[in-house]
């Protein structure tokens, strides 16, 4: 019987298809910007499927996300509009991208206040990043007049991760 399991779970979508699901534009354009932060995530598609999630991200003028990690969750980025800078920590230079391939000056390597080496990606309309589960990340909107609007799927249900206290920081807890 327990054989049939992964038939049974390959088998059941065709039998039971799932239900399209469309969200519209309107539905994602933030409200009340001053009154909802500066930055603001609102789910796309959340809990329609198991693996892969979308939210839209929405960072306002001369303003910046908090650091955050997903936790076990990679993430793909499209940026949609506005010029942004995606700040990762990504652990040392020595290992996984050498940024060789990065042109015009996008990206740049920086120290954070707690000696964390950062590295800095531009994002401009168009662009894709992939960020890996655990890395430290920020959104920030440096420049401009515009709003940062940037889409971004994780693989998962919904959306997970942590606010950090800071790069390298402690996780912080909302109170009761």
């Amino acid at each position: 019987m327990a054989s049939l399991l992964p038939l049974i779970s390959e088998l059941l979508p065709m039998i039971l298809p799932a239900e399209t699901h469309i969200t519209r534009a309107e539905q994602l354009t933030p409200r009340h910007p001053t009154v909802e932060g500066p930055v603001t995530s609102r789910p796309a598609v959340v809990g329609r499927c198991d693996k892969m999630c979308a939210s839209v991200v929405t960072t306002r003028p001369k303003s910046c996300s908090p650091v955050k990690h997903n936790s076990e969750q990679d993430a793909i980025i499209y940026a949609v509009s506005g010029t942004g800078v995606l700040v990762v920590n990504e652990g040392g230079f020595g290992s996984g991208d050498t940024g060789e391939d990065i042109k015009d000056g996008d990206s740049a390597d920086e120290e954070g206040a707690d000696g964390n080496h950062l590295r800095r990606h531009a994002l401009r309309p168009g662009d894709f990043a992939f960020v890996p589960a655990w890395t430290e990340h920020q959104v920030r909107n440096e420049e401009g007049d515009e709003d940062v609007v940037w889409v971004v799927i994780q693989g998962g249900s919904r959306p997970v991760g942590a606010t950090l206290t800071g790069w390298g920081g402690d996780e912080v807890f909302a109170e009761d």
